[in-house]
């Protein structure tokens, strides 16, 4: 089988309002998680700061440093509102990216993680950190982040994701994949009608299945760098 992957040819500006509208429909998603998932361990911090402030001032000390732990939490906090806002910062300037699938994975994992539990959905992924494929940045976060909201719509209320990825001699698939939970397949299909126009600009094969049972089966091949 062939994987001969070519992108279609547009008239200049010709799908500019169209793209706009598909950024739109995760960029307010991430929105929601990033203000949710900031909030927290900055708040974290705070309290901590205030425990710290209280154990310098008070004359009794424990064995031991009173605010070691404090730091710790602090530390953990700060490491997670960084990669938080690090994945945000890639994904609105994807233009300035290598194309890497790996980290396009990741990234969308970070960015809609507060997504996924709003909609009592586990997530797990087994792909690999980095991996390079031939694509245009530009296009292949955005695809990646759809094609994984479009699989969490799939599994809302109890279900699950998983994401893998399989290296082949001339390609790299990633599958995407929703099982059980109830399912909302009509906020699924602005996702799923985005992934299909971007996964061309993006140099995709796409194969999308949502069987009648429910769940939804996503498979985005990208060829190897040559």
């Amino acid at each position: 089988m062939g994987y001969a992957i070519q992108r279609i040819s547009r008239a200049a500006g010709e799908d500019t309002r169209q793209r706009a509208a598909d950024r739109a429909w995760l960029l307010e998603r991430v929105a929601i998680g990033l203000a949710h998932e900031g909030k927290n361990p900055l708040h974290n911090m705070v309290l901590h700061l205030q425990l710290m402030s209280e154990k310098l001032a008070s004359p009794e000390r424990q064995f031991g440093s009173p605010i070691d732990k404090h730091l710790s939490a602090m530390r953990d906090g700060i490491g997670r509102v960084d990669a938080l806002l690090r994945a945000f910062a890639d994904f609105a300037a994807p233009q300035h990216l290598t194309p890497d699938l790996g980290a396009a994975v990741k990234r969308a994992f970070v960015l809609f993680a507060y997504e996924a539990r709003r909609a009592s959905v586990q997530m797990a992924s087994s792909v690999p950190a980095t991996l390079m494929v031939s694509s245009d940045s530009r296009y292949l976060g955005d695809l990646v982040a759809h094609a994984l909201v479009a699989c969490i719509e799939h599994a809302r209320d109890g279900g699950r994701v998983d994401a893998a990825v399989q290296s082949r001699s001339a390609v790299a698939v990633l599958k995407v994949r929703a099982d059980g939970g109830l399912g909302n397949r009509e906020q699924a299909l602005p996702h799923l009608d985005a992934a299909r126009r971007l996964a061309p600009e993006a140099a995709c094969e796409l194969s999308i299945e949502t069987p009648t049972a429910g769940g939804a089966r996503l498979s985005l091949s990208f060829l190897h760098p040559r």
